[in-house]
Parts: C-alpha cells; sequence; structure tokens
C-alpha cells in the first residue's frame, strides 16, 4: 500500500517524485502557431514590393571620322625652255624636186596609171618607200635608179644589182643606159613608158620654166 501521497492527495510509491495521476504543469511559455503558406492567400498589400533595377542608359553612338590620306605636294610642271631655231638660208635649204618626166604603164595593174620623175634620183623597186613602186614578184625592193642631172639635161636608168635585170625596148642594161622620150623600160613583167618634160628647151628655174 502506498505511503506517500502527492500535493492532491494522490497515494503514489515512496520512491515516485512526481504522481502520475496529476496533470502535467503548464509551461511559462506560449506555443507560437505555426503558420504555414497558402497558396490562395492574398497577397499582402503591407510589405513593400522589391524595387527592380533601372537598366543603364545605352552609351552614345561613337562618330567614326574618315582618315585622311596624307596628299603629296603637287609639283608643279617643268617649265619648258625656248630654244632659239637656227635661220636657214635659202642656199642651204633643199632645191625644190619639180617634175621632169613620167613613166607611164603599159602592163598589168600600172595599166594606164602615171608615175612622176622628178630632179635628182628616183628609187625604182618593189618596197613602198619607193619613187616609183613596181608591184611585181620578179622585181627586187630597190631594182634601179632613174637619174635626172639637171646641169647635162640626161635622163639616166642605172640597174641597181637586181636579180632579173632591168630592160630598156627589151634589152638588158649593163649597168646604165640614158633614156629618151618613147623608151620601154621593163622591170620584172611589168612595162612602163618614159616621157620626158624637161629637155634642152624646157627646164624648170627659180621663177618658171625657161624655153
Amino acid at each position: 500500500m502506498a505511503d506517500k501521497r502527492c500535493e492532491n492527495g494522490h497515494f503514489i510509491d515512496e520512491s515516485w517524485d512526481l504522481c502520475p495521476y496529476c496533470p502535467a504543469e503548464e509551461s511559462g511559455e506560449q506555443e507560437i502557431p505555426v503558420v504555414r503558406p497558402n497558396r490562395f492567400t492574398e497577397r499582402r498589400t503591407d510589405v513593400p514590393e522589391p524595387r527592380r533595377p533601372t537598366p543603364a542608359p545605352p552609351p552614345p553612338p561613337t562618330t567614326v571620322v574618315p582618315r585622311r590620306e596624307p596628299t603629296q605636294p603637287v609639283q608643279a610642271p617643268p617649265q619648258e625652255r625656248t630654244v632659239a631655231a637656227q635661220k636657214i638660208s635659202a642656199a642651204d635649204a633643199q632645191p625644190k624636186r619639180y617634175v621632169v618626166g613620167w613613166l607611164v604603164g603599159l602592163s598589168g595593174t600600172v595599166r594606164g596609171e602615171s608615175f612622176a620623175i622628178r630632179i635628182g634620183r628616183n628609187v625604182l623597186g618593189r618596197d613602198r618607200h619607193s619613187d616609183v613602186v613596181v608591184n611585181d614578184d620578179q622585181a627586187s625592193s630597190h631594182h634601179a635608179d632613174l637619174v635626172f642631172r639637171p646641169e647635162e639635161r640626161r635622163f639616166i636608168l642605172m640597174d641597181h644589182n637586181s636579180t632579173n635585170g632591168t630592160y630598156v625596148n627589151e634589152m638588158e642594161i649593163e649597168p646604165r643606159r640614158d633614156l629618151v622620150p618613147k623608151d620601154v623600160v621593163r622591170i620584172g613583167s611589168l612595162r612602163f613608158l618614159f616621157m620626158p618634160l624637161c629637155d634642152e628647151g624646157f627646164y624648170w628655174d627659180d621663177e618658171g620654166a625657161l624655153k
């Protein structure tokens, strides 16, 4: 039988310090209610919203200045020097080459064509720079020379070492021959009639023709 009573009169064993029949003593600390968030709970208006960071203004556009290439100094054009031309006297000037006769074509491509013969040397040949161009395969580039000597009033035809020779009235000249009016000169396959202008009774001078 228990021989010990608690403060409320309950009989308990002597070895017990607390009565199992008495209610537990209330603690001085208040129980803090636990509030769990509810997804449907209205948003509180008393809590200030966090401030959003203000975006920084964009940097001002940079102006690209075009690079100017260094310009070379403009040089003035060189001044032309005036050179005094030496005056040519009438005695030093080349005499004018008057026409003193003609070669008239009688055959081939030159038939009916006339070629002027002038004072001094006249080159006959296939070269296009000749005084009388002989367009024939049998003609040499420099085939012959027809020379008029004004002091003698002579027309002299000279072969210039041509391959096929030069002929007057179908006779080969060796190496030269004087021409008389209406001689027929043949170079290659082309024939020419010689017609003089100047003779003993007609010649050019500085003022005109002498008769």
